[in-house]
């Protein structure tokens, strides 16, 4: 399968650790290296090798990889600034199997290129063990002509030859078998993740709909709490002006009732004056009546 295939990411600072376990939780095999010990390092024939260096030139980088033996014939992917592979370089006539990844990288898209890769050097290791098993039927081929043709062979010779025959048939089948497998395994593998790819698009669409009504509502809320302060502030107002009001009323009746009390002891005063006054008449009127 592809997992079986590793993937060696070279490195010379921490600030790829995002990016490693973006691609590590898609199901990729990748194992962190230090650049600096990259001519020393363990790997696997056929491993794909991605280059994060960025305390050296792009085309200083080649000219590093150039002297590095086991690298020749690996997939070798380097990121790098955009600015910095403009130009030519003498190295890059010396390094095969390269190509530069513009930074910034985005995770889902490196993701989706490493396992076209990975497939790619899936079907070259196919395609070179049927090579070498082709090979080796026809130097049977050609070692049975030549023993017929010198009249070298016999009947035990023959039949062991046949028997080699039928063994290297049977392997070839059994490695053709292995090889449909293989490929339709990788189908199965390319839907399924088909598949999941879609359900994840269908998640995101249904989680961006759904922040996106959460935004709406959150909106109206908002919308609703400014209507509800502002009728808040409107009835405060509006009972602030009946305190007033009140408190005018209030003072308007105190100043009343003092005037209005001030004025009945106005008029008792002036009663009472009258009363004496009539009193007084009387008594005059009595002592007229007495001397008439």
């Amino acid at each position: 399968m592809i997992n079986d295939i590793e993937i060696i990411y070279f490195t010379d600072s921490h600030e790829s650790d995002s990016l490693i376990q973006k691609l590590t939780k898609g199901g990729l095999n990748i194992r962190i290296a230090d650049y600096k010990n990259s001519a020393d390092v363990k790997y696997s024939p056929g491993c794909i090798l991605i280059f994060d260096v960025k305390g050296e030139e792009p085309f200083d980088l080649l000219k590093d990889i150039s002297s590095i033996k086991w690298m020749e014939d690996n997939i070798k992917l380097i990121l790098a600034d955009p600015g910095s592979i403009s130009g030519h370089s003498q190295h890059a006539i010396n390094v095969n199997n390269f190509d530069f990844i513009e930074r910034p990288v985005e995770s889902r898209s490196f993701a989706l290129l490493l396992e076209k890769t990975l497939l790619v050097e899936k079907y070259r290791r196919m395609m070179d063990l049927v090579s070498k098993e082709s090979s080796s039927r026809i130097e049977v081929f050609e070692h049975l002509l030549g023993m017929k043709n010198s009249d070298e062979s016999d009947v035990a010779v023959e039949k062991s030859m046949f028997l080699k025959i039928l063994d290297f048939e049977k392997r070839l089948m059994q490695e053709q078998l292995n090889l449909n497998e293989s490929i339709r395994n990788i189908a199965l593998f390319r839907k399924n993740e088909f598949l999941a790819m879609k359900d994840r698009i269908r998640a995101e669409e249904m989680l961006g709909d759904l922040r996106r009504k959460e935004l709406m509502d959150a909106n109206n809320i908002i919308f609703a709490q400014e209507g509800l302060i502002e009728f808040s502030s409107k009835q405060l107002h509006e009972a602030k002006r009946i305190i007033d009001a009140r408190e005018h009323v209030e003072e308007l009746s105190r100043a009343e009732a003092i005037n209005l009390h001030e004025e009945i002891k106005r008029l008792k005063r002036l009663n009472a004056g009258l009363e004496e006054k009539a009193l007084k008449l009387t008594k005059e009127n009595d002592d007229l009546k007495k001397k008439q």
